[in-house]
């Protein structure tokens, strides 16, 4: 069929062929409410298909047909318990399938095998569309690691009024009633999540980033009240920037403590790869941005880190760690030449515009 998404062609969107002027706005929400309900139903649906692939790959099964099935997940540190029983190759293999990472596979083929066993009562109201999937979704996280006894119970006392109820609210109940049922459930769930704390970085807009701390609330809160408390300082010694601004830049430097020159400094390994242009100090705003470890930032984010490192001739280097430079061509994109830390500040040195005399 000419147009249809089957053979690759866009279908342009035509406001009157969904809606029209004479569509009630009663007609808009009932429309809006079908949408939650179909996307709710074919969730669903995708989970009892990959529960079932899942079920077709277990480790029983594999180990008929030789040893590719091994001892199955759960022999690898960390495994989740709902893949016990599953094949060593299986979130590879859904990986592939729904050409996503194997984190994102391994977390839906859990949230499948979960939906269509210990919650199947949840999976009924979602493939019934009294559920949306950001409800089961708190389900299936405060009920996962229960028993199943202790779902199914809180599971009857919830679903019956959780369609009309809100997303938050839902949460707070499945909680007062799982700790009501399990006494043990939230000192256990706290030393989990404890147990699984870490420090990790999160991508923002515009060539930001995010610092997630995790730890103990009342530490978490400690530090922020600290930091706070620095950046009210600096803003009573004149610092006239945001005080959000003020704050994140107190909470880096105590973690990387510059002043500090008692200890070794922090070593870094950085992969750049930038177009030669794009490093010139005269440098126009438009010049193509640069890959830093293979994540693209802007040209004169990658001349300021390069200058704070040193490669430039901005500063002296810092010791240790391992700085390499893949200069590609800006017409064809090819790598033309690679240059380590010391050539890099060679050859800045070379091409810095000459001060005009006369």
């Amino acid at each position: 069929m000419p147009g249809s998404p089957l053979d690759g062609e866009p279908i342009p969107f035509v406001p009157s062929e969904v809606t029209s002027e004479e569509t009630s706005e009663l007609e808009l929400v009932a429309d809006i409410w079908s949408a939650d309900a179909h996307m709710a139903r074919e969730y669903a649906r995708q989970a009892a298909v990959i529960a079932e692939l899942a079920r077709r790959r277990s480790v029983e099964r594999d180990a008929d047909f030789g040893p590719r099935g091994g001892p199955g997940r759960s022999s690898r540190a960390g495994c989740p318990a709902a893949l016990a029983h599953v094949s060593d190759d299986f979130v590879s293999e859904l990986a592939t399938i729904r050409l996503c990472s194997e984190a994102e596979a391994s977390r839906l083929a859990v949230e499948s095998i979960l939906l269509t066993t210990k919650l199947a009562a949840t999976w009924s109201e979602l493939f019934a569309g009294r559920l949306t999937m950001r409800k089961a979704r708190i389900l299936l996280d405060l009920l996962g690691d229960a028993s199943d006894a202790v779902a199914a119970e809180v599971q009857a006392r919830v679903l019956p009024g959780a369609e009309d109820c809100p997303p938050s609210r839902l949460g707070d109940r499945v909680r007062y009633h799982l700790y009501r049922v399990d006494a043990e459930a939230k000192e256990r769930r706290r030393k989990e999540a404890e147990r699984r704390a870490d420090v990790h970085v999160e991508r923002t807009a515009d060539d930001l980033g995010r610092l997630v701390i995790e730890g103990p609330l009342p530490a978490v809160h400690a530090a922020r009240d600290a930091v706070d408390q620095y950046a009210r300082w600096m803003r009573a010694e004149g610092d006239e920037r945001p005080m959000g601004v003020l704050r994140s830049a107190c909470a880096l430097d105590l973690i990387l403590r510059p002043w500090d020159t008692s200890r070794p400094p922090v070593t870094a390994h950085l992969h750049i790869h930038a177009a030669l242009p794009a490093l010139l100090p005269d440098a126009s705003p438009g010049a193509a941005p640069a890959e830093l470890d293979g994540w693209l930032v802007s040209a004169a984010q990658c001349r300021d880190l390069l200058g704070s490192l040193g490669m430039l001739g901005l500063a002296s280097p810092p010791a240790g760690g391992s700085i390499t430079v893949a200069i590609d061509d800006p017409a064809g994109g090819e790598t033309v030449a690679v240059a380590t830390r010391a050539e890099l500040r060679r050859a800045a040195v070379g091409i810095r515009p000459r001060r005009r005399t006369g």
